[in-house]
């Protein structure tokens, strides 16, 4: 291997080195206690070290919401692989962008902070193309999946298109997730819950004018797509 070559994949090992140890000391201390300073001082470099990965803590945190799209779109591609209908698998990324924020909280939580205006201004233009890009990535795997609906016959709303549709699915997916699943404060959140997030998405998802799936379908399609996430999950708590 060449030496550039070489060198190319110490800073990338050593970029996800420290956006691992940041998700576990924002789990253990919270988003805003975590400086670049502290991180440095965690991780054994120095700050200028780790000032080479990361600009400000703005880049630091889209890099984290680019690790959760990068998961996400690892769910949304194996839900996409199954021998679904469009329909089903349509419900199957979203239980799963459900799942995600119980799973990795951390992770769900940047990415809706990584939104804000004032963190995509003084973030890095190279850090945001790279997130930019693996939400691409997601949002083709969910259009094929919506297109199939409508070759399938399975869309049946004249009067909101399907990404004005997908959009609104998508809203009140977030909406759900960080009220509800992020908080055991709020109604719906523990196990005991599930029959009625899985009758409120199907609602959302009939009356927005795709097929409002039966208890039994819904129950099934949430199971494989629980095992998914929880496989692929663990793969990345592996590599850690």
């Amino acid at each position: 291997m060449r030496t550039s070559q070489r060198k190319t994949r110490e800073v990338a090992e050593r970029d996800q080195a420290l956006v691992r140890l940041a998700l576990d000391m924002i789990s253990r201390d919270g988003f805003h206690n975590l400086t670049l300073g502290k991180l440095a001082q965690e991780a054994g470099y120095s700050k200028g070290t780790v000032y080479n990965h990361f600009a400000c803590r703005e880049d630091l945190l889209i890099e984290l919401s680019a690790e959760s799209a990068r998961r996400q779109l690892r769910y949304f591609q194996a839900i996409a692989d199954l021998p679904w209908s469009g329909v089903r698998a349509l419900y199957g990324m979203a239980f799963a962008y459900l799942h995600h924020a119980v799973v990795a909280p951390v992770l769900f939580e940047c990415s809706i902070t990584a939104r804000t205006d004032a963190v995509c201004r003084t973030a890095s233009e190279d850090r945001m193309t790279r997130r930019d890009l693996v939400e691409s990535q997601m949002a083709q795997v969910v259009g094929f999946a919506v297109q199939r609906t409508v070759t399938d016959g399975a869309y049946s709303n004249p009067d909101v298109p399907t990404g004005v549709a997908v959009d609104a699915l998508r809203a009140y997916i977030l909406g759900y997730a960080a009220m509800h699943l992020l908080s055991r404060r709020f109604l719906w959140a523990e196990e005991e819950h599930l029959d009625g997030r899985l009758a409120v998405m199907a609602s959302m998802m009939g009356g927005l004018g795709w097929p409002k799936l039966d208890k039994a379908e819904l129950t099934e399609i949430h199971k494989v797509v629980v095992d998914i996430v929880g496989d692929i999950t663990r793969d990345y708590e592996t590599d850690r």
